[in-house]
Formats: structure tokens, C-alpha cells, sequence
């Protein structure tokens, strides 16, 4: 069976879920996923329990599509709201809602109907994942500085300037007296702005543009993350890494609309013949 196409049926998935959880348990794990050591005992031991010659690609494009699965569950649960239904696992909205998540993420359809498989052992081993849109860029941001209590805003006089005449009027914009009702009064003049350097007016653009940068970063990486998921699913079916219709796939998973029509099929034989079908109208027009 080794190279051949990957069958995942419910009691397979668990079986691979527990070696998982077993090699994360004895720390063969990390951040990103299992060491080198766990999967080699991932190899082993699943071939012995399941009887299944799985090529190792075949083994970790399973475990990758389980962690996308999981963290695309993890955020549509949590937008959910009161539309969760407790015992049956699944998320209870309305029609409007569903439509606009699924414009969201094309990933959240596949659990319209459905709630999460394995959800327990999917916590337990990715429910420490980090997430996927990495740490905050800005160190600091707009409106991040404040005034008060600085030498800007002086409230008083020396003694020894209580003197002064109209004569110095014009020598400083600080700290004016002026002559009222026979009384020598505080003038509450603001100070003069201070010149500021050109890092003060740049690093809020730059701060700005930085998260803008970081925001398309984030919806391109998750188009590349939800093409090669599919892509991943297309082998399963087993098409050929390289073959034709593989390049089809690829150059109709380039569209939104498409990938979210090509979730919408359940077997292979179904998937296979939408890519063909679709190409050839593209080709017609």
C-alpha cells in the first residue's frame, strides 16, 4: 500500500491520534509538530497496529490537515456564541450566520452539519497550539504618548523674576506678568511647541504600515494554508503529485469560489470528476 492513496477511515484516525498523543507524552514534540524521533516511532507503530504501509508524506499531510481542521474548529466554536448545542456536539446557527462565516474562512462549511471528530484527542494534542497569526509586530502604536507632570507645562514663577517690567515683555513667552486691576497676575500662555525629530512623525507611518503588512500577510497565508490543504486532499484521492490533472487542481484552487465548491463533494470519484467537468467548461468559453 506504501505510495498508494491514504484510506482515513474514523478507527484509522484514532489509531494515529493515540500514537500522536502517546510520542507527545513522552516530550517527542515541539512547538511546530513531533520530532524526528516521534515519527519514527509513528512509522513503526502504526504500521504494526493498523497493518497500513502509509508512505511517511502520507502520515504527516494527515497530521497538518488534522491541525488546520482543529484550528479552523477552535475559531468558528468560538464565534459561535449561544448557537452551541452541548450534547450533540455542534454549532446551532442561523442560515445568515453560517453564510458569513463561511465568506470568512471556505474551511467552516464542513462543519455546517457536523460537529468536530476526535474532538478530545484534537485537544489534547494541538489544544496548546500557538496561534496561527503569530505575535503582535507593534511595540508601540499611535496615541501611545502622553503628557502631564513635564517640564512642558510650567505653573509658576521664580520669586526673583517678580519684578519684571513691560520691558521684557517679548523675551520670553513663558511665565508672562501682566498688570490687572492694580494686581500682578499669572498670564497663562501655552509654551512653545519644542521641535520634534522626524523619528516622532515616522515611526507611527511605519508602525502603520507594518500592521497593514502583517494583516494581507495573514489572509495570504491562510489562501496558501486552505490551497494546500486541498492539494493535499487531491493526492489522497490519488492523483499524482505532478501529473496533469494535479495541475488542474491547482490552477482551479486559485479561486475562493472554486476551493469552496470542491469542499462541498464527499468522495473521491466525486472530487476527480468536478476538477475534469470544471476544466473542461473553463476551456470551452
Amino acid at each position: 500500500m506504501a505510495g498508494g492513496r491514504a484510506d482515513w477511515d474514523e478507527k484509522t484516525t484514532k489509531i494515529f491520534l493515540d500514537l500522536c498523543i502517546a510520542e507527545k507524552k513522552k516530550h517527542n514534540y515541539h512547538k511546530t509538530g513531533l520530532t524526528k524521533q516521534g515519527w519514527q516511532n509513528i512509522y513503526r507503530n502504526f504500521r504494526q497496529q493498523t497493518g497500513r504501509a502509509y508512505a511517511s508524506k502520507q502520515l504527516q499531510n494527515k497530521f497538518n490537515t488534522l491541525k488546520r481542521t482543529f484550528r479552523s474548529w477552535r475559531k468558528l466554536k468560538n464565534k459561535s456564541g449561544p448557537g452551541w448545542d452541548q450534547n450533540k456536539g455542534t454549532i446551532t446557527e442561523t442560515p445568515q450566520w453560517w453564510a458569513e462565516r463561511i465568506a470568512e474562512n471556505s474551511a467552516y462549511e464542513q462543519f455546517r452539519n457536523r460537529g468536530l471528530p476526535h474532538e478530545d484527542e484534537l485537544i489534547t494534542l494541538f489544544g496548546s497550539v500557538d496561534s496561527e497569526d503569530g505575535p503582535m509586530l507593534c511595540t508601540g502604536g499611535l496615541g501611545d504618548r502622553t503628557s502631564g507632570g513635564s517640564d512642558d507645562n510650567i505653573g509658576g514663577l521664580p520669586e526673583d523674576n517678580a519684578g519684571w517690567s513691560e520691558d521684557n515683555v517679548g523675551q520670553s513667552s513663558v511665565g508672562r506678568v501682566a498688570e490687572k486691576s492694580g494686581k500682578e497676575q499669572m498670564v497663562d500662555i501655552p509654551p512653545a511647541n519644542k521641535s520634534k525629530s522626524i523619528d516622532y512623525y515616522v515611526k507611527p507611518i511605519c508602525e502603520s504600515m507594518l500592521q497593514r503588512c502583517k494583516n494581507k500577510t495573514v489572509a495570504m497565508t491562510r489562501e496558501q494554508e486552505e490551497v494546500t490543504e486541498l492539494l493535499q486532499i487531491v493526492e489522497e484521492d490519488g492523483v499524482s503529485l505532478g501529473s496533469e490533472l494535479y495541475f488542474i487542481a491547482t490552477e482551479l484552487f486559485m479561486t475562493a469560489t472554486r476551493r469552496a465548491a470542491f469542499r462541498r463533494f464527499t468522495t473521491a470519484e466525486q472530487r476527480i470528476a468536478w476538477l475534469r467537468w470544471t476544466w473542461d467548461n473553463i476551456k470551452k468559453k
